[in-house]
């Protein structure tokens, strides 16, 4: 029987894609899942959009009606997470310009609260964006090389620059959480606890006693409960550091690989071979 080429390169492209369908599916419900359901419902939309789509893909790929129709919303949704990311990023940037004067911890709850809904918003735009543009490239059709590495190189520095504003989002909770008052009041105590209880025992009628062991025993316990507090924000922020964008570069350059390096197809019974 006579094998169409195009037909074996696609089956393989989207055996690709399928093996990590699951993962990008639930890439997208993790983040969705953080969110406050009254706001940002439009980013929320367009992600469960673009994963139905990629899920139906295999079965429409070569619907015409399909795939215009999606491709023009595909192209949409590119654009306005586009438009999302750059909004949440001025706003992120905006938080780490205000002055970290000392303040309570409640203020520092506060600021991790609205830096990491921003963020969330921020990782979720950058995933819908993400998506859309590998749905663009299998929509399209346009498997060249230097498309793909060109939209490959975008995501890269898109999570770059993820990384390096949470970085900096990162430095900025650690310094407004190491003013904390509370924190502060607690290392004191700690800090004159254990002062106090070495000068006790240094006392010769106190030595045998047990009052310098529970002074110094509670400025420790107490010191500790203060450096808890100094970087309780930083570890529950350090959760959404990965930008996620690494699946969908690897899946573009496995079809650059399929459609751009391959000599021959082979087969047996159980396989197909692509040989590069």
């Amino acid at each position: 029987m006579p094998i169409d080429p195009a037909t074996m390169m696609m089956a393989a492209a989207l055996f690709v894609i399928e093996q990590q369908l699951g993962n990008i599916e639930e890439m997208g419900e993790q983040i969705i899942s953080f969110l406050e359901i009254e706001k940002e419902s439009k980013i929320e939309a367009d992600v469960k959009t673009l994963t139905s789509i990629i899920a139906n893909y295999k079965h429409n790929w070569d619907n015409k009606l399909f795939v215009a129709s999606n491709h023009k919303m595909v192209l949409d949704i590119q654009r306005s997470s586009r438009e999302h990311m750059i909004s949440y990023q001025r706003m992120v940037s905006d938080s780490l310009k205000a002055k970290s004067l000392i303040m309570g911890q409640s203020k520092v709850a506060a600021a991790l609260d609205g830096l990491m809904k921003k963020f969330k918003y921020y990782k979720l735009s950058l995933f819908s964006y993400s998506l859309a543009s590998m749905l663009e490239v299998m929509l399209s059709g346009n498997f060249k090389e230097e498309y793909l590495q060109g939209i490959c190189h975008e995501l890269e520095e898109q999570g770059a620059a993820y990384r390096d504003l949470f970085t900096k989002s990162s430095v900025y909770l650690e310094k407004i959480s190491g003013t904390a008052i509370e924190k502060n009041v607690l290392k004191g105590i700690g800090t004159t606890s254990v002062a106090l209880g070495k000068f006790v025992g240094e006392l010769p009628l106190l030595k045998k006693g047990s009052a310098d062991e529970f002074l110094q025993n509670r400025g420790l316990k107490l010191s500790n409960q203060a450096e808890k507090l100094e970087s309780a924000a930083v570890r529950s922020f350090a959760e959404i550091r990965d930008p996620g964008i690494r699946v969908f570069v690897s899946r573009m350059t496995d079809m650059s690989q399929i459609y751009n390096h391959t000599s021959d197809i082979c087969f047996d019974e159980k396989n197909i071979y692509l040989i590069s």
